[in-house]
């Protein structure tokens, strides 16, 4: 597909659906990621939302410095860590 020709209904459409999709991706992210911080803090666990931390890990005991300020070590994927 040529970046200059007119995009198709059936193209546009499909943009349109996957805007739609990753919207709700994101809210379902913010949410759970909203409740399992207020978890973690009703919890006493310190944090917060200005580092990068897994949200399933308990205290790492070999935290190597990783990709994104991340431990090198954690098993967890992207969605698990206190992103923004």
């Amino acid at each position: 597909m040529d970046l200059n020709t007119d995009l198709t209904d059936a193209q546009k459409q499909a943009f349109k659906d996957n805007a739609n999709d990753l919207e709700n991706m994101q809210y379902q992210l913010d949410e759970v990621r909203r409740k399992a911080l207020s978890r973690l803090d009703s919890a006493g666990v310190v944090g917060g939302t200005d580092i990068l931390n897994c949200l399933a890990c308990i205290g790492c005991e070999g935290w190597s410095e990783g990709r994104d300020g991340r431990c090198d070590n954690c098993p967890h994927g992207f969605f698990s860590h206190n992103v923004i």
